[in-house]
């Protein structure tokens, strides 16, 4: 991104049409919107081209503009970043809000990733300064492919990480990445699951780990009478050569170890290529700077290769994977076959192509040299070439959705080796020359089990339809009821110890044993004990939440917490706002959930001043329209203090008042606070805990039975 916004650093003496600066961002919700953001401003020349000037090129890139085309410059240009922040991929960061700063404007846009945010920044305002100064040599399209590529190094750009990031927002479930941890998290509290890709803290550590090695659960499922290749782990190459022999050839080898097909080498007919793919797996090993855990040589067994996934233990999709291959056409040699193969759209090799591009290497040219075939070789028309001995999509290989082919049998049997493993996702790797025939039959083998199988492509196969695996593991986490992934939170802006104290010891009586939790202004408190602050507002709320035992959180957000580092959490069942600013109301009121209960506190009104209260109204309608904060004290009538309002506490819920209570100057505003919230703390307190009212709950969404004492 080098060669982005060159003029931006040159522009620091004197602004130019669309110059950018004061980047900030955030990683939650925030006073300029509801997620993650990239925030920064703009400026554009007043008496710059007007909107109509950019429209054909802007159209010609991005056309799905025509039917809702901006009528001003600013908007022009927030939608065309939203646009280039979609990479093409159709991510889901769509929103975005512009305020009017001066003679700036202030833009916020739902971003990923902090860094790839800034450099769609710099091309967007690169483009439009291009346009303005019709330089036809800028390539905005090499720009893009750039942040493409970007794209795909960032923790989103993996397609099952990305796939279940965007199934859990489609549900509706709270997602963060965890910096520290370098996992994301689904969730809050005592509902929270933590993980990359499809592996989660929930699974069985040792499972997972026992499915890496081959040779063992290869002894394990043969033990269990599942139909599975006769083989030895091996640790040098003479013992691995005498195990080929005694198998009998042909052989497959693969690293113990091993995963996406990496290092696995079919079809071997002899020590001579015995040794080949044993000198592959060092050579592996040696570029990932691992050390070697041994091979393991195994009987050739023939079918098509599929992989069957288990979500919960229970069957979710099948997919036949075929071997990377190219047909033929009369005219085109094997290598530019592979080329034209590759261009195609669904070969993008992308975080949302259902296929990989086809590289040729080593690996290529020596299958194609035992089929006595090299690159240059032109194939007749129609006859087709098998470019590689496995099916690994990663390698080019072509996927088909045969979900709805598999034999009850062999539903049966991958079931049955899920019950003993304690994982969320399990792939297994079959070799079948049917899918729709019983495995007792024949013809069937198992070649291996993997804990933490892509999902992406059973969302997205070559062909055979879509499954939304995704969706099935997050209904698996999380039920099918909207919000179970919360617990119950309280926000507010100037939430006292002592009525933080008042609410935990009412829950208490509800629930004896309940984790409750609170970020209070000198740090967050577990069960009213202090545990630590840490010096970024957004981490304390991090750390509360990550809690897996937490079955309630009270949080406060200040003004300056809001507008430093935004709130992080997404979501509130009830805000406590207590004489709240207009950056603490205004945040706080729009991420109260539907249901959830509002609870203000200021001066009252008095009856028969309707100058006074219109005056009012209209200063809070002006706040709202600017979306600005206002820093100013309550409006005071008089120096006397004669005109001063008593204080009036509201409750409403979806703006409808259901409470009203006058808060004199002797009384204690804690005690009137607590009284007027707690005949709503226990409906709180079980407000998400949908599964465990059920008489035939699902025992792994019963999550306070984790914890019971």
């Amino acid at each position: 991104m080098e060669d982005f916004n060159k003029k931006n650093s040159a522009l620091e003496e004197k602004r130019e049409d669309f110059y950018v600066h004061k980047f900030y961002s955030y990683s939650g919700p925030n006073y300029y919107l509801g997620k993650p953001a990239m925030v920064f401003n703009l400026y554009v020349e007043a008496n710059g081209p007007k909107v109509e000037f950019y429209k054909e090129k802007i159209l010609a890139k991005f056309p799905a503009l025509k039917d809702d085309f901006p009528g001003s410059v600013i908007d022009l240009f927030a939608k065309v970043l939203v646009e280039v922040n979609k990479m093409d991929l159709n991510l889901f960061t769509k929103a975005y809000s512009i305020i009017e700063d001066g003679d700036e404007w202030t833009i916020a846009f739902h971003c990923l990733d902090d860094y790839l945010a800034k450099d769609v920044v710099y091309l967007t305002a690169d483009w439009f300064n291009a346009m303005n100064e019709n330089d036809e040599s800028f390539d905005f399209d090499k720009g893009f492919e750039e942040l493409q590529q970007e794209f795909d190094k960032t923790l989103y750009g993996g397609p099952t990480i990305y796939s279940l990031v965007e199934s859990g927002v489609k549900k509706k479930i709270a997602v963060h990445y965890l910096y520290e941890e370098n996992q994301f998290m689904w969730g809050y509290g005592k509902k929270n699951v933590r993980g990359r890709s499809t592996i989660f803290h929930i699974d069985g550590i040792k499972d997972t780990e026992f499915t890496t090695y081959k040779d063992m659960c290869g002894e394990f499922l043969e033990m269990c009478g599942f139909p599975t290749p006769k083989g030895n782990a091996c640790y040098s190459l003479e013992e691995a050569q005498e195990q080929a022999s005694v198998l009998g050839f042909p052989v497959v080898i693969k690293p113990v170890d091993g995963h996406k097909g990496q290092g696995v080498t079919t079809g071997i007919e002899s020590p001579e290529e015995v040794e080949k793919a044993f000198n592959a797996i060092l050579a592996l090993n040696d570029e990932h700077k691992v050390p070697p855990a041994g091979i393991l040589v195994q009987q050739q067994i023939y079918g098509y290769d599929h992989r069957i996934l288990t979500v919960g233990g229970k069957f979710a999709a099948c997919l036949k994977r075929v071997p990377a291959y190219v047909v033929g056409d009369g005219k085109n040699t094997i290598k530019e076959l592979i080329r034209i193969e590759n261009d195609k759209e669904i070969r993008l090799d992308n975080a949302r192509s259902p296929l990989a591009k086809i590289h040729i290497d080593s690996d290529l040219k020596d299958y194609l040299a035992l089929q006595k075939k090299s690159l240059e070789d032109i194939p007749a028309e129609g006859e087709e070439i098998v470019l590689r001995r496995v099916a690994n999509i990663s390698a080019g290989g072509v996927s088909i959705n045969v979900s709805n082919e598999i034999h009850p049998e062999n539903i049966r049997m991958v079931e049955n080796i899920a019950k003993f493993f304690k994982v969320t996702a399990m792939g297994i790797d079959v070799l079948a020359k049917d899918i729709s025939k019983p495995w007792q039959e024949g013809n069937f083998g198992i070649i291996e089990i993997n804990a933490g199988p892509g999902v992406f492509m059973h969302l997205a196969p070559a062909y055979g339809g879509s499954i939304d695996v995704p969706a099935k593991i997050m209904e698996h986490l999380f039920g099918s009821i909207e919000h179970f992934d919360r617990i119950p939170i309280i926000c507010g802006n100037n939430i006292s110890h002592k009525l933080v104290e008042m609410i935990y010891n009412k829950l208490k009586e509800y629930k004896p044993n309940i984790e409750f939790g609170s970020l209070e202004k000198d740090g967050i408190y577990l069960n009213n004990h202090f545990f630590t602050k840490n010096e970024h507002h957004d981490k304390n709320v991090a750390i509360l939440l990550r809690n897996p035992k937490l079955d309630f959180a009270i949080i406060n957000h200040t003004r300056d917490d809001i507008h430093d580092y935004g709130i992080w959490h997404q979501g509130c069942d009830m805000a406590i706002l207590n004489h709240a600013n207009y950056a603490e109301d205004y945040t706080m009121s729009r991420e109260l959930l539907p249901g959830g209960l509002a609870v203000d506190i200021n001066e009252k009104e008095k009856k028969g001043n309707d100058e006074i209260s219109k005056l009012k109204h209209e200063i809070y309608e002006l706040k709202k329209l600017i979306k600005r904060e206002i820093d100013s004290e309550q409006l005071k009538l008089s120096t006397d203090g004669s005109d001063i309002y008593p204080k009036e506490l509201i409750i409403s819920q979806d703006k409808n008042d259901l409470t009203k209570v006058e808060i004199k100057e002797e009384d204690d505003a804690d005690e009137i606070i607590f009284r007027a919230i707690e005949p709503y703390l226990k409906e709180l307190l079980y407000k998400y805990d949908y599964y465990a009212k059920m008489e035939n709950k699902p025992a792994h969404l019963d999550v306070d039975s984790k914890y019971a004492n």
